[in-house]
C-alpha cells in the first residue's frame, strides 16, 4: 500500500568511527528496496554501543510502530537488543556475523543473514591447523563479541595456544601486551576483535620485531579497518556479489525480509512464520552461508 507503506528500522552505526560501516548498510538496504514506494525506511544510529542501541530500537517500536527490523549489526548491541525483541512483537534479520544463541535469546525473533561466530572460529582454527600454525598466539578482548570466538577456537584448534592475551577494552594501550609476546616460540596470532587494528596493532607487532602472519575474522572487512589490516588473512562470506561484503549481506537481510513482508501483506505473525519455517536458515536461524 503506497499510502500506508510498512515500516522497515535500521539499527547501524551512522556515526563516529563505524559510520562507514552503517553507510554500507544502508547501500545495500537502498539497492534492494529500489523504487518500492510500499517500504518506509526508519533509520536510527546505533554508533556500534549498548545504550544508543537500546535507546534506538526502544524509539522504532514505541514511537515509529516499527515490527522488522535489519540489524543491529554490532555484537554487545545484539545482545542487549534481544531480550526487547523478545518481549515485543518484532522480528530482526542481522546483515553481519553474530553468535547461535542470538535467536533463543530473542525467542526465536533474530535471524542472522550471513554466518555464525562460532562457524567462523571454527573455519579459522581449522584453517590454521590445515596451514601448519600448530603454535599460536590468542589475542582477544574482554567482550561478548571476543568471548564467543575465543571459546570456539579453543574447542575446535588442535595445535598448542602458547600465550592467551586478552586485553581489556578498545581504550587499552596494547603495547605492553604485545612486548610480552617478543620471543614466544610461536608461528601464527589470531586477533579476534577489530579493536586490536584499530590500536595500531599491526603496527606495534612490527615495532617488537613479531613478525608473524595474523589471522582474524570478518569484522576487520569494516570501511575504517581496511587502512590498518594490510596483510592479514581473514575469513569472508563466501559468494557475494559485487558491492562489497557488507553491502551485499545487507541486500539480502532486505531481500529476505521485505519478501516475507510481501507475502505476507505486512502481517507480524506471518512474517514471523515465514521467516522460521524457511530453509534458509538452521536451528539457531543462521543462513546458510558459506565461508571462504
Amino acid at each position: 500500500d503506497i499510502e500506508n507503506p510498512i515500516k522497515i528500522g535500521v539499527l547501524a552505526p551512522l556515526s563516529d568511527i563505524f559510520a562507514g560501516y552503517g553507510e554500507e548498510i544502508i547501500t545495500g538496504i537502498q539497492t534492494s528496496i529500489g523504487d518500492n514506494k510500499a517500504i518506509e525506511i526508519v533509520a536510527e544510529d546505533t554508533k556500534c554501543e549498548p545504550a544508543p542501541t537500546v535507546s534506538a530500537i526502544r524509539k522504532l517500536i514505541d514511537i515509529d510502530g516499527v515490527q522488522f527490523i535489519i540489524g543491529p549489526a554490532c555484537g554487545s548491541p545484539q545482545e542487549a537488543v534481544a531480550p526487547i525483541i523478545k518481549d515485543s512483537e518484532v522480528v530482526a534479520l542481522l546483515p553481519s556475523v553474530a553468535t547461535r544463541s542470538l535467536y533463543d535469546m530473542s525467542g526465536g525473533k533474530i535471524f542472522n543473514t550471513q554466518y555464525s561466530l562460532e562457524d567462523e572460529s571454527k573455519f579459522i582454527a581449522e584453517k590454521m591447523t590445515e596451514l601448519g600454525h600448530e603454535k599460536v598466539i590468542l589475542i582477544s578482548y574482554n567482550n561478548a563479541f571476543s568471548a564467543t570466538h575465543v571459546k570456539s577456537f579453543k574447542e575446535n584448534f588442535t595445535g598448542e595456544i602458547v600465550a592467551d592475551v586478552v586485553i581489556q577494552d578498545a581504550t587499552t594501550d596494547i603495547s605492553t601486551e604485545i612486548a610480552k609476546l617478543r620471543g614466544l616460540e610461536a608461528n601464527a596470532i589470531f586477533s579476534t576483535d577489530v579493536s586490536f587494528f584499530f590500536g595500531q596493532g599491526m603496527a606495534k607487532l612490527d615495532q617488537f620485531g613479531i613478525d608473524l602472519p595474523v589471522f582474524s575474522q570478518y569484522a576487520i572487512e569494516l570501511p575504517s579497518a581496511r587502512p590498518l589490516v594490510e596483510g592479514v588473512i581473514y575469513s569472508f562470506p563466501a559468494n557475494l556479489g559485487e558491492m562489497g561484503a557488507v553491502s551485499e549481506l545487507s541486500k539480502i537481510s532486505a531481500d529476505i525480509l521485505v519478501d516475507a513482508i510481501t507475502k505476507c501483506g505486512g502481517d507480524y505473525n506471518c512474517v514471523k512464520s515465514n521467516l522460521s519455517s524457511s530453509d534458509l536458515f538452521d536451528e539457531f536461524g543462521v543462513r546458510k552461508q558459506g565461508i571462504i
